[in-house]
């Protein structure tokens, strides 16, 4: 019998690239709710580059204590890389462990808590407000606490396998809670007229590792053989768990030298380089065996962030607080670099809902709809500002430190702009040749797909 577009589409492309996702893309949550983090994400970031920008004379000379860079750094934190991961989370743990979404109603009003929590906050540090603080820094913890509550009962209930990715995830969120709850001694240490001390190395090691790092870590493991059409040896995925392990291990480290010695703490920082080039060594031989007829650009701007991760480790020995300033940039270019898939795919799944045939056509119009050199401007702009900001620390210059808040504005506008064009070619249905592409592989085999 002749089979239609769809019917070839859905035999012959993955039998093609050899690779089928294990994912369960009918979990998948509605998109209002991660495009909702994301979007406020967004404005934290812009806010916190502008005012990066205004407060450049504050950032050149080091006044790290300042309010000004202190907001700062936590709209970066909590405004942004927080808020991103816990947006994108609200899609990626439904569809990867195939557990149902939470509910709408919740998941609103949870982003609605944290959201006024981290304005109050910002707000707060900003005005010294401590009353303002106390209030918005309780709501803070109460919304980390009900989200975290929320994915740890999805981890509770899925029937996948336990295994490295599962207590990644638990990790990291353990690792969130722990990071307010340093945040919170800190406070009040502050507050009773002492200095931060050993604490203020470990609260920032917990947030920066503990949290974001191993959470990276752990979505990478589904992130780069999905996106490079591969899968790990057996051989290779009895280590794949170890950069997890160093990561964890470095933060525990930390935690020890708070009733030790600065030394201990060194031995983890010795331990997060170690597993962040181990990461790197296994993504490459992940991605050398991949199957995808053509090479997928986020891996360039993939690469520049975990160059720049590379060397926040390395510099986290001894220059502390240069290296908190690569690993942002490290960070920030890594989610904008996966967020140029990652937010193509979460549309194509909203849309292959709506079409027949098999879930796993939403992976290929993901690959229809994304640009593809959006991570390769992402890596040059997220590179030339981490080196703006190099300089403003090592020079003592405000106008290198300004120049670093613009290249960021500069990296947010050509985000966004990506991903309204994928916006836009996903309301645009099957009527252009990449999404044509979808339909007949043949077609696609040298564009698109």
């Amino acid at each position: 019998m002749h089979k239609g577009p769809e019917a070839r589409m859905s035999d012959a492309a993955p039998q093609r690239v050899g690779y089928q996702p294990s994912i369960n893309v009918a979990q998948a949550p509605p998109l209002g709710v991660p495009l909702l983090y994301v979007a406020a994400a967004y404005g934290f970031l812009v806010v916190a580059a502008m005012l990066a920008v205004v407060n450049a004379p504050w950032l050149a000379r080091g006044d790290y204590a300042s309010p000004r860079v202190v907001v700062v750094v936590h709209l970066v934190t909590l405004g942004f890389l927080s808020m991103t991961a816990m947006g994108l989370l609200h899609q990626w743990v439904p569809v990867v462990l195939d557990v149902p979404a939470r509910p709408m109603r919740r998941a609103v009003w949870g982003f609605a808590g944290y959201a006024v929590a981290v304005v109050g906050f910002a707000w707060g540090i900003a005005h010294q407000q401590g009353m303002v603080l106390a209030v918005s820094g309780s709501l803070l913890a109460a919304a980390i606490v009900w989200w975290s509550a929320g994915v740890l009962t999805q981890l509770a209930h899925s029937t996948k396998p336990r295994d490295r990715v599962y207590w990644g995830l638990a990790a990291a969120v353990l690792g969130f809670n722990a990071t307010w709850v340093l945040g919170l001694l800190l406070a009040l240490s502050l507050l009773a007229g002492r200095s931060g001390g050993p604490v203020l190395p470990v609260h920032i090691a917990t947030a920066l590792v503990g949290w974001l790092g191993i959470l990276v870590l752990t979505v990478q493991l589904k992130l780069t053989p999905m996106f490079a059409l591969s899968k790990p040896t057996p051989a290779q995925s009895r280590t794949l768990g170890l950069p997890l392990g160093l990561a964890g291990a470095g933060v525990l480290l930390a935690w020890v030298s708070l009733k030790t010695s600065s030394t201990v703490e060194s031995v983890g920082a010795g331990l997060w380089t170690a597993a962040v080039l181990l990461s790197i060594i296994q993504s490459v031989n992940v991605i050398r065996r991949g199957k995808s007829p053509r090479f997928d650009r986020v891996f360039v701007g993939v690469a520049a962030a975990w160059g720049l991760l590379l060397a926040a480790a390395i510099a986290s020995l001894w220059l502390a607080p240069l290296a908190v300033v690569l690993a942002f940039w490290g960070l920030i270019t890594l989610i904008f670099s996966y967020q140029a898939r990652i937010v193509p795919f979460i549309v194509a799944v909203s849309a292959a809902r709506r079409l027949t045939g098999p879930p796993v056509r939403a992976f290929y119009l993901a690959q229809a709809l994304q640009a593809a050199n959006q991570p390769v401007v992402t890596a040059i702009l997220g590179c030339a500002g981490a080196a703006l900001a190099v300089l403003g620390q090592a020079l003592g210059s405000p106008g290198c430190d300004a120049a670093s808040g613009l290249a960021l504005l500069s990296l947010i506008a050509w985000q966004v702009g990506g991903v309204t064009a994928a916006l836009a070619r996903g309301r645009t249905g099957a009527g252009g040749p990449r999404q044509r592409a979808l339909a007949d592989p043949e077609e696609g085999r040298d564009g698109a797909l």
